[in-house]
């Protein structure tokens, strides 16, 4: 019996799949669990494979289509099995867009040129085009096309036109005169001077706005459309954390990121303040069990968010290998669906691009985006001492429906207990936590002295 092949809704958020290619024709043999199809879903390409073994006997979806979760893309059949009528899949993209028009108006008929062969022969010689010779009949004769190419030869131009002309290196029989009988005038020149000093119109870049591109911006679109989006910012003191991040290079050999650190914070923020990692499901809120921390990354073509899964349950230098890790995949488009869904929240730095605050768009499902701005020097008093201080700014966009401004003002001050004494927080396999207070200005981290890699308060034990 025929067996359909449907997009499969690889995510919790995914509401159709685009068609990239397939990887058989119609009349193929395929076999179950062969690949079959690559489909784009969630920014992410995917191979998938034939659900049974037999002939591709119908595609419905052809490249480019998108289709819904669940619908129907191709059908597989026994050889000779005759196929019930099918629904045929939505046409591609570009189809889609085409846009209405009215029914077009028939075109007036062209007049017919009748000449003889030798004539036209002759204008094809002298580089005429038959239609725009005038004939006193309905033929036309070669003494006809013989004095439209002497007219349109003669060149009748005043003299001051022929001298300017002359002058400039311009070609008379390439300027339309606009005196009597086509005379050239000195204005004809000068039109044709202005027209030569503007450089040709240079087409513009078309770039498609299809694959990735496209995808980014639904998805975009989408989470502005579904959700009451509302941001915050403040500055985070981070001179200690730069310092402790120094410390903790020459220890370990290598620094750990920026990026690898707020992983680590949000974390533990998130413990904290749980709403903020939260998600809407009917007419229920949800609060997380697992804290996935999605990272985004840049691409030629795009942009992209990996998740790192049970970070809080990942060592600092953990984080940072699972960080680069993704990264260099996402790069290489190899990333797997459940790579880059299910995040609990994200965090996105363009601090390396020299941007100190911007405005983050939610990553639906989420509730909550935090963005990291670059680090720069502030003057600050401290102690009653004005200091140099090492400043970053945060920017946190939040759900309104689901978390109100003060929560969300809470998880970026996250604490109020500067100056707390290094302690123990490590085990063998490096750092198991993260400050309990002051979280992203850290100061609470960084001491002048670091015995081991690790800078905050224990966090109480029940």
């Amino acid at each position: 019996m025929a067996i359909d092949v449907r997009m499969p809704k690889l995510g919790m958020t995914m509401q159709r799949g685009t068609v990239v290619k397939w990887l058989k024709g119609e009349g193929d043999r395929v076999e179950k669990d062969e690949p079959l199809v690559v489909v784009l879903t969630e920014k992410v390409s995917s191979e998938l494979a034939a659900p049974a073994s037999g002939i591709l006997a119908r595609i419905l979806a052809p490249p480019k289509t998108k289709v819904p979760a669940g619908g129907l893309m191709a059908v597989i059949a026994e050889p000779g099995e005759e196929l019930p009528e099918l629904e045929v899949a939505a046409p591609p993209v570009a189809e889609e867009r085409a846009p209405k028009v009215a029914a077009l108006k028939p075109e007036a008929p062209t007049p017919q040129v009748i000449a003889s062969p030798a004539v036209r022969r002759l204008a094809k010689e002298l580089g005429l085009d038959l239609a725009e010779v005038p004939s006193a009949g309905p033929r036309i004769t070669e003494e006809e096309v013989r004095r439209f190419h002497e007219q349109r030869s003669r060149i009748v131009a005043s003299p001051l036109a022929r001298r300017m002309a002359k002058e400039e290196g311009l070609d008379l029989a390439e300027i339309k005169g606009s005196g009597p009988e086509g005379r050239i005038t000195e204005e004809d020149v000068l039109r044709a001077l202005e027209r030569r000093a503007v450089p040709a119109a240079v087409p513009p870049r078309r770039i498609p706005f299809a694959g990735m591109r496209q995808a980014i911006a639904e998805h975009m679109v989408h989470s502005l459309q579904t959700m009451a989006q509302v941001s915050m910012s403040t500055k985070a003191d981070v001179t200690a954390l730069k310092a402790t991040r120094e410390a903790l290079g020459a220890r370990w050999g290598r620094k750990p990121s920026y990026t690898d650190l707020l992983v680590k914070a949000m974390v533990v923020a998130l413990q904290e303040h749980p709403l903020l990692g939260a998600r809407l499901e009917g007419e229920e809120i949800v609060l997380p069990t697992e804290y996935h921390i999605g990272v985004a990354v840049a691409l030629e073509d795009g942009l992209i968010v990996p998740v790192v899964r049970e970070a809080d349950k990942l060592t600092l230098l953990e984080i940072g290998d699972r960080v680069k890790d993704l990264a260099q995949r996402a790069r290489e488009n190899a990333l797997e669906v459940d790579e880059v869904t299910g995040g609990t929240m994200t965090v996105t730095n363009l601090g390396m691009f020299g941007i100190d605050a911007f405005t983050p768009i939610i990553n639906p499902s989420e509730v909550a985006i935090l963005g990291v701005g670059r680090i720069v020097q502030d003057l600050a008093l401290v102690d009653g001492q004005v200091s140099t201080r090492d400043v970053m700014t945060l920017s946190l966009t939040v759900d309104h429906r689901i978390v109100d401004g003060a929560p969300g003002a809470q998880f970026l001050d996250a604490g109020h207990t500067p100056g707390a004494s290094g302690a123990d927080l490590c085990r063998e396999r490096g750092l198991e936590s993260w400050p309990r207070r002051k979280t992203w200005s850290s100061s609470a981290v960084g001491q002048a002295a670091l015995p081991r890699p690790c800078w905050a308060r224990p966090r109480s034990r029940s």
